[in-house]
């Protein structure tokens, strides 16, 4: 089950531009509509509510972006549905039940390939728009990153998810803040939901240092001002501003060797921007985007001006891009992530995929949520990382759609039956962090989610603004900016307005 697309799919990409599609059905669909029942552990409701049907043995074709080439710390990536049959975990094992129940339940085959970039191999886009192009089909569910997602979304390579025959947006499976903050004038190219995991990897939060904590003599404690709604963006930066970075290597110099406050990067000043609730973009009534810094430019630049100020304390905190001089393989592992390992930083501000690579810590170490920024907002904020995360999406070629929507339905309740509680409360809340209290920060966190269209569709490269160290003229940079965001993001609007 787990495989990679190399030169396999160079030959494909050039029979889809000599092979024409006449769009045929792969089979009959035999609609049996039976209720099946569960023997799920532990869960209240084991009812199969997905209709069974009989595929005639139709071969489901995923493809997956490849999240691991090239990277050191994220271990046990196999995909989204796929899994690793030789060194199998409780996700992989889950994994494996699912996809044994839907290709016996639907008489059908599930094979899945990750898109191997690497090497001169084709990413998913690519193998989306041969497929799109030539009108071939190749792949019937596809899952890439958010970031690069609107691509194909902005060139109709994709279908709208909600004309697909037996997929409901509303079942429970689905992350219904994803199908409410994705949708553009009630359409949605991609979305999430217990059919990823990959989604939750690339959950935003702050880990923490249980240990050096208390060898920097630092008695509060973090959980409880979370609990208190008192983990606010003035509270975190005065506790990295108290003494915590010092010159620990002996040279003299501060730099990526040393102990650290804070290790972060340029992403992360968005981060700490959609913490205090705001986004790129919001929605007005009728579900369509609208640029937030031109509706609140005040509040926008405010705060990021005062995110840049702590940023930009070199005394205090280490942004791993001004380490590229150094040429490491990978800045970010090269030093933030390094000395989070090494015990050496106090808080880290990341994604959930560097959990894992945390089990070989000596220290031990907890997790936060991304602080807010006023006290009295109403909640915690947080959201998902534009290119570490998955999102489903559906090519527009794709053949006998009800047929492919009945087992899409029908893999995501099983996810939620099997996966999700695998990943949660196995892998997330017990194996990747070591105390009761960070599960409980994870309830916290996965509930809170946000997305932002405006950081995933970048319109005019806006997102590079949220993303800029340069704490002058703040204002204006935005105002060169945002009349070219605004025109693309119209012409956008007017595009899928126009399509069926």
């Amino acid at each position: 089950m787990k495989k990679t697309v190399t030169s396999i799919l160079l030959f494909a990409m050039l029979a889809l531009m000599l092979v024409a599609c006449d769009g045929s059905n792969v089979g009959n669909t035999s609609d049996v509509s039976e209720t099946v029942s569960g023997d799920v552990s532990g869960s209240e409701d084991t009812t199969i509510k997905t209709p069974v049907k009989d595929l005639g043995g139709r071969e489901i074709k995923i493809l997956c972006h490849d999240f691991a080439t090239g990277l050191q710390y994220l271990f046990g990536y196999s995909g989204e549905i796929m899994y690793d049959e030789e060194n199998p975990s409780a996700v992989d094992e889950a994994k494996k039940r699912v996809v044994d129940y839907i290709e016996s339940t639907y008489n059908c085959t599930i094979d899945g390939e990750l898109a191997v970039t690497a090497g001169g191999g084709q990413s998913v886009t690519d193998a989306v728009k041969a497929q799109v192009t030539s009108g071939l089909h190749m792949y019937d569910i596809v899952f890439e990153t958010l970031g690069i997602a609107p691509t194909l979304a902005t060139n109709n390579y994709v279908l709208d998810l909600k004309t697909i025959p037996g997929i409901n947006l509303n079942d429970p499976w689905w992350d219904q803040n994803a199908v409410k903050d994705l949708s553009i004038g009630g359409k949605v190219y991609f979305v999430n939901g217990d059919i990823n995991t990959y989604d939750d990897q690339g959950t935003w939060v702050v880990m923490f240092n249980k240990t050096l904590k208390a060898k920097l003599g630092i008695e509060e404690d973090f959980y409880q001002l979370v609990r208190d709604n008192k983990w606010t963006y003035d509270k975190f930066a005065e506790i990295c501003k108290s003494n915590v970075t010092a010159n620990t290597n002996g040279d003299n110099t501060l730099d990526d060797l040393d102990t650290w406050a804070f290790g972060t990067e340029c992403y992360n000043i968005y981060i700490q921007l959609a913490g205090a609730g705001l986004k790129i973009t919001e929605k007005d009534e009728n579900d369509i985007p609208y640029l937030t810094a031109q509706a609140a430019p005040e509040e926008t630049f405010n705060i990021l001006a005062d995110v840049l100020d702590l940023y930009n304390r070199n005394d205090t905190v280490m942004v791993a891009e001004n380490y590229t001089y150094k040429n490491y393989p990978n800045v970010y592992e090269g030093t933030v992530h390094k000395a989070f390992l090494e015990g050496r930083e106090l808080f880290y501000m990341c994604g959930l995929m560097n959990g894992p690579s945390f089990r070989m810590m000596e220290d031990e170490f907890g997790i936060l949520p991304i602080p807010k920024y006023y006290e009295s907002q109403d909640r915690y904020y947080h959201t998902i990382s534009s290119y570490n995360s998955t999102v489903l999406m559906v090519p527009t070629t794709t053949p006998d759609l009800e047929e492919l929507g009945t087992v899409i339905s029908a893999i995501a309740e099983q996810s939620k039956l099997y996966v999700t509680p695998a990943y949660y409360d196995i892998q997330l809340k017990y194996r990747d962090s070591r105390d009761e209290e960070s599960g409980e920060m994870l309830d916290l966190i996965f509930a809170s989610r946000t997305f932002d269209l405006g950081c995933y569709y970048n319109w005019g490269s806006i997102r590079s603004q949220y993303m800029d160290l340069s704490s002058t003229d703040i204002a204006s940079r935005f105002e060169a900016i945002l009349p070219v965001a605004q025109t693309e993001m119209e012409s956008f609007i007017s595009n899928i307005q126009a399509s069926k």
